[in-house]
């Protein structure tokens, strides 16, 4: 008997499930990713109180992970991280190609348009004369990082659309790496003639006196109203802060919730160098941005791009190679199969030449049997009225006086005519005689060729013959055999001429030092009549039949010491249903 649980408990033990599993989903901790390009302890210093924030507010466990741009485009392809720190012209990126969202925008310090927040400049000696872009051809150009957006990335944007290659239009081009305040150093002694940094650099690096005042300035300016800083290029939007698709929406709610409750005066702003977080703004302009630098080949990251083509490659590859080898196969196969095809065809046109001799033989010898079982009738029928006049003129001849010579001697002519007649018929006879040729062979294999010759009237008739048959062999003559079987086979299919399901059946059993063969037929059969004279000669139900086939049969049957018998089938009304012909021969050993 099964006992069943009280509704409670389920609905505890259920209750119990969730809670566990939603216990395990809150311990999993939210990893944050942020973009470095310096090095990524100074990053995890900005960004840390930031994260440390929102893990209080949501008392949920956050990982703060710096990463490089390759090892960001990584984690975010492979969907290790939930959230996003980056620049505007990167999270714009992976909106396009990974579908993030993004969330909030950056307001950075003492800047109330976060639509305009960071550009570009160009910084040369103040002696240095650059009036328009085309000037910059003879200069020699130095920047932090190609893939950094406050500076190189933003300035390529600014020249394409000046119709310039940053790789190609400038005198030489050079990336030193960080800190910022490196490029600076190199302009002002003159390894360099043009710093490509973010706005408000060479303002941070005067006011904190790291390089003389008036010795640098910013070139190809562009007029700002609440911007504070000198740019050489248009202004974008700050950093976003996106969800990845796969993050839950509720938790990205209660993220954002946080992130706009942080004042300028809180830790996370000042250590993070801004004044709070907004609604994301308007970034067609990105957009704009990136359609520009994808003119160039510097924004192709053929690592990225390679990395993510390899599977594929190496899958396609592999399926060349295999296809190739299939190819390969298949054409040896083609090979084999069609010098088979033509062995077969040659074989096929060999048999048929066999087969075609061997049914012109076979009906010679037919024929050859058929005169002389009609030389056999003729003479049988024609011997015993010649015998009757022979005796009659001998009679005649016995009555007559001496004094009748002349019609004696005339009676004593025709009895040497009828004698002569006798003779004749005797040797005619003699020359019809075919001898029969025993040797030793497999009944099976006559009576399957038989069946290979009547192959053509089974097709026309629409009919499969049922074989059974079992392992026989016997000396005999298998040419005349054959004819037997032909000939009853014939016979039935005639008596099937007007049948709607022609059934024939052949069975060859061996039983002890005999064995036999049965031809079962559901045709016409035949009367009484026609069955008691079956084996006589010129005994024939057929139109332009000569009666002489089963008599041929019979004599070839009885020629091997056999038996040959027809009994007509019966339903269960006792309606005749067709024939069984059955010949039974002696198994005699070589």
């Amino acid at each position: 008997m099964i006992k069943t649980f009280p509704k409670s408990i389920a609905i505890a033990c259920f209750s119990l499930f969730a809670f566990s599993s939603y216990a395990l989903a809150q311990s999993a901790p939210i990893r944050v990713g942020v973009l470095a390009f310096t090095h990524t302890d100074s990053v995890t210093e900005r960004w840390l109180p930031t994260v440390a924030r929102i893990e209080k507010d949501l008392n949920r466990p956050f990982e703060l992970v710096a990463l490089t741009p390759s090892e960001l485009d990584s984690s975010v392809a492979e969907g290790k991280l939930d959230f996003l720190i980056t620049n505007a012209l990167t999270g714009v990126s992976y909106k396009k190609d990974f579908g993030t969202t993004s969330l909030l925008t950056l307001v950075p310090q003492g800047n109330n348009e976060p639509t305009r927040s960071v550009g570009s400049a160009l910084i040369t000696r103040v002696d240095e004369r650059v009036k328009s872009f085309r000037d910059l051809k003879s200069l020699t150009a130095v920047s932090t990082d190609k893939q950094a957006f406050g500076g190189f990335q933003i300035m390529a944007g600014e020249m394409a659309h000046n119709q310039l290659n940053p790789f190609k239009d400038f005198k030489s081009l050079e990336f030193v790496g960080f800190p910022q305040q490196k490029l600076l150093q190199l302009v002002i002694s003159g390894k360099a003639d043009v710093a490509i940094l973010p706005t408000c650099v060479l303002e941070q690096a005067l006011s904190n006196g790291y390089i003389p005042a008036n010795s640098l300035k910013v070139v190809l300016t562009k007029p700002t109203t609440s911007f504070h800083c000198q740019t050489s290029s248009e202004l974008y939007p700050y950093y976003s802060f996106s969800k990845l698709g796969k993050t839950d929406h509720r938790l990205a709610t209660e993220v954002i919730k946080s992130l706009l409750n942080i004042k300028s005066s809180d830790q996370a702003a000042v250590i993070g160098r801004y004044d709070a977080w907004s609604a994301t703004v308007n970034d067609s302009h990105v957009f704009t941005l990136l359609k520009q630098l994808q003119q160039w080949p510097f924004v192709t990251n053929w690592t990225s791009i390679f990395r993510s083509a390899m599977p594929w490659a190496i899958v396609i590859s592999i399926l060349l190679f295999f296809g190739y080898v299939h190819h390969l196969r298949v054409k040896r196969m083609v090979v084999i199969r069609t010098r088979d095809l033509q062995q077969e065809i040659t074989q096929h046109t060999q048999t048929q030449k066999a087969l075609l001799e061997q049914t012109k033989q076979f009906y010679k010898a037919q024929r050859v049997l058929l005169t002389g079982e009609m030389a056999s009738g003729i003479a049988h029928e024609l011997n015993q009225p010649l015998a009757g006049i022979r005796y009659l003129t001998q009679g005649c001849i016995y009555r007559l006086s001496d004094e009748q010579t002349e019609l004696k001697e005339a009676m004593t002519k025709a009895i040497q005519q009828v004698d002569r007649a006798q003779s004749t018929i005797k040797r005619f006879r003699h020359f019809c005689q075919q001898p029969s040729v025993m040797t030793e062979c497999n009944l099976n294999l006559v009576l399957e060729e038989t069946l290979s010759l009547m192959a053509p009237e089974f097709l026309r008739m629409h009919l499969t013959p049922k074989l059974v048959s079992e392992p026989v062999d016997l000396i005999a003559d298998p040419s005349l055999l054959q004819q037997v079987f032909v000939n009853i086979i014939r016979n039935a299919l005639d008596a099937m001429a007007d049948a709607e399901q022609p059934y024939l059946a052949i069975s060859l059993v061996k039983h002890l030092h005999k064995v036999t063969i049965a031809f079962e037929d559901r045709g016409t059969g035949l009367s009484e009549t026609a069955l008691e004279r079956l084996f006589f000669p010129f005994e024939t139900s057929k139109e332009h039949g000569l009666g002489l086939g089963m008599i041929i049969c019979k004599r070839i049957i009885e020629e091997h010491d056999g038996e040959i018998h027809a009994v007509n089938n019966f339903d269960e009304n006792q309606q005749v249903t067709g024939l069984t012909i059955s010949i039974s021969l002696p198994i005699k050993e070589s």
